[in-house]
């Protein structure tokens, strides 16, 4: 099978196995949001962050090492799986230390019992996280597809079953967990029978993907301060109940990213990677794959911009319509950031991982102050904001970025954020 037939298989199962998954997280959130509290939602939200944020070093970067480097031998392979999953035991346990100093900083004891309830994620994903990346990388979508639908399905089913019958947030909390382990005991089973796997580990053999994953690791954990830093902020500076309606509001706008995104990152990586060594190819796919998403994603969140009322009351109901000009605000932010997450992938490509922490180093010295100036007003303030500092480190973005990993004109990098092309968009 060709580069292309498998590039074109992947988007189209990524494609259908995401536009189910978007439907099933709508239908979640459309159907919880009448049974749950607003405050059930900030809850959600706030254990979300830390767990994300614990989930950074769990994957220790070895996605962008394993993505990167071309051959693995099974032993190699080997010593990395059970790397993972010591490392994602370890995390485990720090998590649960820490999560009494979490609960006193936002001053909510329950999140003494939601945190390390989840955080048992932390160990299931390392079962199947490795089988899922060698998928990833030899472009076999289908599997990847498959179970990650039915994961969605399964767990569309325990949070409705849970929330009608009055388990509040933990309706949440659980069917995020069977999610995990329906996807993950899946990936393990199809992992073993595909590339197998032995009892063998030497360390020598992780250190240098540890050392390729570092520089992703340290810049994943700055980015994600500067993605997220509206929910540490708001969550500790407003009730959570207005953090639950920001975090619904906020959930609303990335639904289209999570319809595009994996779709982009599943295919984007590894094709990019394919041309690590042809720096003009490079960047001429990276324009390309840049230039169409911008002519999807921009007229996508105009239309959300312009009918957000009648969005939110259809999905959400009318008791929480007033969240409609956060919506719209956030809108703008989302296009800026959806158009420029395609650097990631050329990141990953070319390997210039310690390029994009610098950057991101710089982001978070920016960042921070917006949010902390919005939120001495309101919770609307913080979402103009969050959308100002995105539009401000566009000009940025080109010179300490973009133009570091391949060399490109200003007037490149501004046609392919802003200079649609719908024709070159369907031909594709």
């Amino acid at each position: 099978m060709t580069l292309r037939t498998k590039v074109i298989s992947g988007a189209k199962w990524t494609t259908i196995s995401t536009a189910i998954l978007a439907l099933c997280a709508i239908l979640k959130i459309s159907i919880l949001t009448r049974y749950l509290d607003t405050e059930d939602f900030g809850l959600m939200a706030l254990v979300t962050f830390v767990m994300g944020f614990m989930n950074l070093f769990n994957d220790f970067g070895l996605t962008v090492a394993i993505l990167h480097v071309t051959k693995i031998s099974k032993k190699v392979y080997s010593s990395l799986y059970w790397f993972n999953m010591f490392v994602g035991v370890v995390i485990f346990v720090f998590l649960w230390l820490i999560t009494p100093l979490i609960s006193i900083f936002y001053e909510l004891p329950i999140l003494n019992t939601l945190i390390p309830l989840i955080g048992v994620n932390l160990i299931i994903s390392g079962i199947g996280k490795l089988f899922n990346i060698q998928e990833r990388k030899n472009l076999n979508f289908k599997s990847i597809s498959v179970i990650d639908v039915v994961g969605a399905l399964i767990s569309l089913a325990i949070a409705i079953y849970l929330a009608i019958n009055g388990y509040g947030v933990y309706a949440l909390v659980y069917s995020l967990i069977g999610q995990f382990l329906v996807t993950n005991i899946a990936l393990f089973v199809i992992g073993i029978k595909k590339y197998g796997l032995t009892f063998h580990f030497k360390y020598l053999e992780v250190m240098p993907f540890v050392r390729i994953g570092l520089y992703q690791v340290g810049s994943q954990f700055v980015n994600y301060f500067n993605r997220d830093i509206d929910i540490l902020i708001i969550g500790k500076f407003f009730s959570a109940d207005v953090l639950g309606g920001y975090s619904l509001a906020r959930e609303l706008v990335k639904r289209p990213v999570s319809f595009i995104s994996p779709i982009l990152n599943m295919v984007g990586a590894p094709t990019l990677s394919k041309f690590n060594a042809d720096a003009q190819k490079l960047k001429q796919y990276y324009l390309k794959m840049t230039n169409m998403l911008a002519s999807l994603i921009i007229p996508m969140y105009v239309c959300i911009i312009l009918f957000a009322y009648p969005i939110v009351y259809i999905l959400y109901g009318p008791d929480l319509t007033n969240i409609v000009i956060i919506v719209q605000i956030l809108s703008i932010n989302m296009i800026m950031r959806t158009i420029g997450s395609n650097i990631g992938n050329l990141v990953i490509a070319s390997g210039r991982t310690d390029i994009e922490l610098r950057w991101n180093l710089a982001v978070l010295i920016v960042t921070p102050i917006f949010i902390i100036f919005g939120s001495l007003f309101n919770v609307q303030m913080v979402a103009i904001m969050v959308s100002l500092s995105s539009i401000v480190l566009f000009v940025p973005g080109y010179y300490l970025l973009t133009n570091k990993i391949i060399s490109l004109t200003f007037r490149e990098y501004f046609n392919a954020y802003f200079k649609l092309n719908f024709k070159q968009f369907l031909r594709s």
